[in-house]
């Protein structure tokens, strides 16, 4: 509805990587509050975001974050294993997972580095696929700080090849470092595509 309302289209691109009757570890870029609409258009079946419990502390948004189907990982050993038990009970139930493995909205707009979140979820259910997912426009509909969208835009979604962390040879970084890698260059194919046109 939102999305209608303020005439946002889409362009998608790699469907054929997608299969929305699979469960994913659905990991994409992050770059502005408003990916978190764009998630609502793009991903279909059952899904749940993973968000730091420090949103889900504030008035309204918080109730309305947990009606969304929100985990919320709390900072702590033992906040930090429930949301993990959380996240691995719902994948174990064939509901995907949304978690941005930068951790927070870019400010640039380029990838970030991702945090070690995802490696531990991914070995509690190594049999899951990761999809990588880069979504490319919604920071010129809603920019940073702020709660205004623009209408009139276009959000270009490219959808990467499923992996498995278990597939990767090296350590951790060098496991992280592999979606650092695909991530970094198709959005950088993505945004000088589109600057070009």
């Amino acid at each position: 509805m939102l999305m209608k309302m303020a005439f946002i289209s889409f362009n998608i691109e790699g469907k054929e990587n997608y299969d929305p009757n699979k469960t994913y570890l659905l990991a994409p870029n992050h770059q502005s509050a408003f990916d978190i609409f764009a998630c609502f258009s793009i991903f279909k079946n059952s899904f749940a975001f993973v968000s730091k419990d420090t949103y889900g502390k504030v008035p309204l948004i918080g109730f309305g974050m947990s009606l969304a189907n929100y985990i919320f990982v709390k900072r702590g050993t033992v906040g930090a294993v429930k949301s993990i038990d959380d996240m691995e009970n719902r994948l174990r139930n064939n509901i995907s997972i949304v978690i941005y493995p930068e951790g927070t909205r870019s400010a640039t707009g380029e990838i970030k580095k991702p945090k070690r979140g995802i490696l531990k979820i991914s070995e509690r259910c190594p049999d899951i696929p990761v999809l990588p997912v880069v979504i490319y426009g919604t920071r010129d509909i809603m920019k940073a700080r702020s709660i205004k969208i623009v209408p009139f835009k276009k959000i270009t979604v490219r959808f990467l090849e499923p992996f498995y962390f278990k597939d990767i040879n090296g350590d951790d970084n060098d496991k992280l470092d592999y979606w650092y890698d695909i991530m970094s260059k198709n959005y950088n194919e993505l945004r000088d595509k589109l600057i070009s046109n």
